[in-house]
């Protein structure tokens, strides 16, 4: 997205500073606090400033959360306290092993053998790529996978000169392809996206629902194997990619079979990751088992003597510190909300209607609604922060489980495949390269998204009731 100018940045800054002053002499609305309605205002007010990016996202996060204080509405104790929790933690080690993934030789060796595998086939080699993404995911963000595998699925459409701006349908389906893939593959484990893990805690902390590892898995899994290849066909039936040349496959091949033996801290990292994740599932059963200890002790091991998977400056480079920012910033807001009944307001005023209405109807409206916000607003994080305790209190109110509406929070706040505004399409969608339009996706992204919709009213509900959460 190109930036503003600084002149219309500081006045929409101006504008939204106005708001909040407006907004706190005006009258407070019965059974909303004063303090309420400031938190509020503030949080729409931020979410204005996230879309129209008038600072670095995580900047304006903190910014407005030293409101909270400065206006009263929380204690500095409360708005410090409300930033950290197990979840930033947690995430600290699959930060370590994105970076490794990103450093490795792991995606061009994979590569090698989907073309190897796929031939000139472009749908296959499609499939090949998004399952192999949608893989890679469930232990790395989305975000720097799609910055991992962009390049190597670039290659191959360079070597079989593949012309740019939007002519190859081929072109189209990959670059629209591996996002999908990445964000999907994501939601099959806690550790494949921070955000599933920041809707966790927010249900947890004001729930008391827990979800373990395996039970996320439960929901995740069944989402990805369906809507992967859901998306796939969609993508291949619309598109229509042409054959690839034999010369474009021998050349990837050739690539993958031209690396070394893997060197040892490449085979040291695969190791701790798959061991990590073999005790990230264990720890369902075991409760004796931190999953957020396990990730101090793998991070650790990432970086231990013999192993050395990764340099610590790579680690500090790589790493995705402003999202941690921005979701530290964004527990804050939410505590906001929650600790001056703000929250309860908007559920029992604003989403009152809701309740009278059957509960599937009600769950396919919100599902919809989130699928629709996090289109139209980048930031995943606050997406999840504006919907995860609403949608969980009509829902549960309304008998429905909490822990699946977890699940579909989680999922909306990371997954956008109709526009390309998220910053994992819009790392296709930026490129030079322009291989695809946001006509293109709104055009095939209707098919996976109304695939998800109906995933996340019937069987996501269904798992949850099997596995007895509330």
């Amino acid at each position: 997205m190109k930036q503003k100018s600084a002149l219309v940045r500081f006045l929409i800054v101006l504008v939204g500073l106005i708001v909040i002053g407006l907004v706190a002499v005006a009258p407070t609305p019965d059974g909303l606090s004063g303090q309420g309605k400031l938190a509020l205002v503030i949080f729409l007010v931020s979410i204005i400033f996230w879309v129209t990016e008038v600072m670095p996202i995580a900047i304006t996060g903190w910014a407005m959360v030293g409101l909270l204080p400065l206006l009263g509405i929380l204690t500095p104790d409360q708005t410090w306290s409300a930033s950290i929790n197990n979840a930033i933690i947690f995430y600290l080690c699959c930060f370590a092993f994105a970076c490794f993934v990103g450093r490795s030789s792991i995606a061009t060796r994979l590569t090698g053998m989907i073309l190897k595998w796929a031939g000139t086939n472009s749908s296959r080699v499609l499939l090949g790529f998004m399952v192999v993404t949608a893989l890679i995911s469930t232990l790395m963000d989305n975000l720097p996978l799609c910055a991992v595998m962009l390049p190597i699925a670039y290659g191959v459409l360079d070597a079989n000169n593949t012309p740019t701006g939007g002519k190859s349908a081929f072109a189209k389906c990959i670059a629209i392809g591996i996002p999908w893939a990445a964000a999907i593959g994501g939601a099959m484990t806690p550790s494949g996206c921070i955000i599933n893990v920041l809707a966790m805690t927010l249900i947890e902390q004001n729930f008391g629902v827990s979800i373990s590892f395996i039970q996320w898995m439960a929901f995740g899994v069944p989402l990805a194997v369906i809507t992967i290849p859901a998306g796939w066909f969609a993508l291949i039936k619309i598109f229509k990619p042409e054959v690839l040349s034999q010369s474009a496959v021998d050349s990837g091949v050739r690539r993958a079979e031209e690396l070394p033996k893997l060197p040892r801290h490449e085979v040291g990292g695969i190791a701790v990751m798959l061991i990590t994740l073999v005790v990230w599932i264990a720890s369902s059963w075991i409760p004796e088992i931190n999953i957020t200890v396990v990730s101090l002790i793998a991070l650790g091991f990432m970086f231990f003597p013999g192993i050395e998977a990764i340099r610590f400056d790579d680690f500090l480079t790589d790493s995705p510190w402003g999202m941690m920012l921005l979701m530290m910033a964004v527990n804050v807001l939410v505590a906001a909300l929650s600790i001056t009944g703000a929250m309860e307001w908007v559920v029992s005023t604003v989403m009152a209607p809701m309740t009278a209405w059957p509960l599937v109807v009600t769950m396919i409206v919100l599902s919809v609604i989130g699928c629709i916000l996090h289109n139209v607003i980048p930031a995943g994080p606050a997406c999840a922060g504006l919907i995860a305790v609403p949608f969980a209190t009509i829902i549960g109110g309304m008998g429905g489980s909490i822990a699946a509406t977890c699940a579909m929070v989680a999922w909306w706040s990371a997954i956008a495949l109709m526009l390309p505004l998220d910053g994992v399409p819009l790392l296709s969608y930026s490129s030079n390269r322009k291989y695809f339009s946001f006509g293109d996706m709104v055009k095939v992204g209707w098919a996976p998204s109304l695939v998800m919709v109906i995933i996340t009213v019937t069987l996501t509900p269904a798992t949850a009731a099997l596995m007895g959460l509330a």
